[in-house]
């Protein structure tokens, strides 16, 4: 068992440095070109950033879970779902390392956001 936390526990961190350095190239299309003068200009700069910022997002988000899942390898809770607290399956830990929920959980999870409900106000809305 050690010996496989090892290898998600590297290829964790072979993840987060892919993050790292994508997060540092989106970041490089955030700055305001000088040649943005014409009206037509701006507007093509300001939807790539827009486009670049939802990117970063996504990346940020995930780095934040990778971060986590390598915590959760230090203090011996890797592969208990936050919620549940139910073991999550290999398969899910496979495809995605550094997920947190089951799979259930996560559906339920995506149900409650997609409906608008805020998660961190979920017990008070049901």
């Amino acid at each position: 068992m050690e010996k496989t936390l090892d290898v998600v526990r590297a290829a964790l961190e072979s993840k987060r440095v892919e993050l790292l350095r994508s997060i540092r190239s989106q970041s490089s299309q955030l700055t305001i070109g000088e040649a943005e003068h014409d009206l037509i200009d701006r507007m093509q700069g300001m939807c790539s950033r827009d486009q670049a910022v939802t990117f970063l997002d996504a990346l940020t988000t995930t780095l934040a879970q990778v971060n986590t899942a390598i915590q959760a390898i230090q203090d011996g809770s890797y592969g208990v779902c936050v919620e549940c607290e139910q073991p999550i399956s290999q398969r899910r830990l496979q495809v995605t390392p550094w997920a947190s929920h089951c799979i259930r959980c996560q559906e339920s999870r995506e149900q409650r956001q997609h409906m608008g409900v805020d998660m961190a106000t979920w017990p008070e809305a049901a």
